[in-house]
């Protein structure tokens, strides 16, 4: 009995990918996560603050280049510079002092802290009562910025506000059906070698 080699396939994979639905995506595994279980869960929400963080600016320069022809320049820009060309050459107009663009400012600092991460002091200085919660109290550690930043609320909110920005410059930009947060085009293809 002779063993024959099966037939040869030549196969071709293709896939755009969206980084910034993959970073969406992402943020709302871990927040989903810590909402099933908030104990202990400051992590989850650091990382679903910086998915969503790193997303937006992801999805600025998806978009980017749909809107200006010289992105390339542009791309050196801060996220919140990006999102101001952007949004000043689409008449889209965000109060820098209101929600969702103070969330964004507060979002991008965030990152900031974390990216260019060092050791920064944190302290509390208060005056307290002498009783039973005085021990309760001194055993909570002071948080940096960033720490005390890290909560559910905060990680909701981002992604509220991130999603409604990018909502109206995709609508104004985006001609094709094309949602939002779509991955991307996946095609694949197989023919028999001969």
């Amino acid at each position: 009995m002779m063993n024959r080699k099966p037939p040869k396939a030549r196969v071709l994979k293709k896939r755009g990918v969206h980084t910034y639905a993959e970073l969406w995506h992402g943020s709302r595994v871990l927040l989903e996560r810590a909402q099933a279980e908030p104990k202990g869960s400051k992590w989850l929400w650091m990382g679903s603050l910086l998915l969503t963080a790193f997303s937006f600016e992801a999805y600025l320069n998806h978009i980017g280049p749909e809107v200006f022809e010289c992105w390339d320049a542009l791309e050196v820009l801060s996220p919140e510079g990006k999102l101001e060309v952007i949004c000043e050459s689409l008449g889209i107009i965000f109060f820098k002092d209101l929600r969702p663009r103070q969330t964004v400012h507060k979002l991008i600092k965030f990152r900031n802290n974390l990216a260019h991460g060092k050791t920064v002091p944190a302290k509390e200085n208060t005056n307290r009562d002498v009783d039973q919660y005085l021990d309760e109290f001194l055993a909570i550690r002071p948080l940096a910025i960033w720490e005390d930043y890290c909560t559910e609320k905060n990680a909701i909110r981002a992604r509220d506000d991130v999603e409604q920005i990018l909502r109206l410059i995709h609508e104004k930009v985006k001609t094709e059906e094309e949602p939002l947060f779509g991955f991307g085009i996946y095609t694949a293809s197989a023919s028999l070698d001969q």
